[in-house]
């Protein structure tokens, strides 16, 4: 988190972008970390919530649309090579498409914070033929929830997050920061590779 926040606060929004637009054409970076450190920039007034959520936003939904128009052109092939870094890349496939036909565009506004399904959703949309205007419409919704969630923790946790990169004894309150920015990341292949009748 350390060398992060160095990043952060030498590169500013450049770097946040970089990293959220990474992870939302499914590369395997810490967004959800780069944007909690970036909430807590801007409460010590070194970023600009006004500039860092917009910015974060049009990369974040560029990058799902990027994927939304690959895998309406190019289907099942585009989901099969996400898929790879699971352990069963059929199971994958099925359970984001099941999980996607299940909850329909609704699963746009919440896909975001579920490791796995994050990536699948912008392709699953556009191989099932959603409309370019109603995936723009939930996507950026759920884009918007994303961003501004995580940044408001880093905003909040401020305090315990210069604690940790100061290396003092992190609080129970940095200790949870922390877990919500990439604890779930870490469950990515599990919970993919588990069976699509899974509970």
């Amino acid at each position: 988190m350390t060398n992060l926040t160095s990043l952060i606060a030498r590169h500013g929004y450049a770097i946040v972008m970089v990293i959220v637009f990474a992870e939302a054409i499914g590369l395997p970076v810490p967004a959800a970390l780069a944007l909690v450190v970036a909430g807590a920039a801007t409460a010590g007034h070194i970023l600009r919530a006004e500039i860092l959520v917009p910015a974060t936003l049009l990369v974040m939904v560029l990058g799902d649309t990027l994927l939304f128009s690959a895998g309406r052109y190019s289907g099942w092939a585009l989901l099969g090579f996400l898929c790879k870094v699971s352990a069963n890349p059929e199971t994958c496939i099925l359970r984001s498409a099941e999980y996607f036909y299940r909850r329909g565009k609704l699963t746009l506004l919440f896909a975001k914070f579920i490791p796995g399904i994050n990536t699948m959703s912008p392709p699953l949309a556009g191989s099932m033929r959603m409309r370019p205007a109603q995936f723009l419409t939930f996507d950026s919704l759920g884009a918007a929830i994303y961003i501004s969630s995580y940044a408001a923790v880093g905003y909040v946790f401020s305090d315990a997050l210069r604690a940790i990169t100061r290396g003092s004894r992190p609080s129970r309150a940095a200790i949870t920061c922390a877990w919500m920015a990439v604890g779930g990341s870490a469950k990515t292949s599990f919970f993919m590779g588990r069976p699509a009748n899974g509970t």
